[in-house]
């Protein structure tokens, strides 16, 4: 590539950010209602027409900010797992799941933009980035809620009555057998519903001690698993 292309396509990308910055602080003033092109195209100073160059319609900006935010959130867990490995596993669940917490607190719209109200009109479409995108958060949970559990025991895990229909599931994405499928997503949601409760102001009285919540229900899980362990 020439010196020019090089220096154009940086200047896109720079633009491209910008746009996509926009349009998460119009999320975050206006809600899920409250994007428009024409008021990010104003935003960043160009007309409508300009920024078509960039997107070709709102949909499109929303599909790259989703794309966007199941990355870096994606990322962040990661790291925390990557960086807590060898660790106890309580200590290894804390920090995935803190550095889940700590992006959502720390990315308000974009969070909200991936598990809030959907915005109207708004379906993300299932291409193969954006679902890939989306599942590629359940690797580095899955590691750190099973590490050290062998297949044995994962086949072990029991479904709990009532949900006996859950092993007619076949999940590539998350390949684990039917009980520790069915658990894995338990313990995600208890996570994920304490986060979205600190995330919009839930926790009275103990809104201002959203961690310390946070981190007494990770010790307890990470009780909770060591005894299932032993048992399967």
């Amino acid at each position: 590539m020439s010196v020019e292309g090089s220096v154009r396509e940086r200047r896109r990308a720079e633009t491209v950010q910008e746009i996509k910055a926009a349009a998460l602080q119009q999320l975050a003033e206006g809600g899920p209602g409250g994007l428009s092109l024409r008021g990010v195209a104003r935003a960043v100073g160009m007309t409508v027409q300009s920024l078509y160059h960039y997107f070709d319609s709102r949909d499109e900006l929303l599909t790259a900010l989703v794309v966007d935010g199941h990355r870096a959130l994606a990322d962040a867990v990661t790291a925390a797992a990557d960086d807590s490995r060898g660790r106890p596993q309580a200590e290894r669940l804390f920090a995935a799941s803190n550095a889940y917490r700590r992006w959502a607190l720390a990315n308000r719209p974009a969070f909200l933009l991936l598990y809030g109200t959907p915005v109207p009109g708004y379906e993300p479409p299932s291409r193969e980035e954006v679902i890939g995108a989306a599942v590629g958060l359940a690797e580095p949970f899955i590691e750190v809620v099973f590490d050290g559990w062998s297949a044995e025991q994962l086949a072990g895990v029991p479904l709990q009555p009532g949900a006996e229909r859950l092993t007619e599931i076949e999940s590539d994405s998350v390949p684990l057998p039917a009980g520790a499928l069915a658990l894995f997503y338990e313990l995600r949601s208890q996570m994920h519903g304490l986060v979205m409760l600190e995330l919009v102001g839930h926790l009275n009285p103990m809104n201002d001690h959203g961690e310390d919540l946070f981190r007494g229900m990770i010790n307890r899980t990470a009780g909770e698993l060591v005894a299932l362990r032993a048992q399967c």
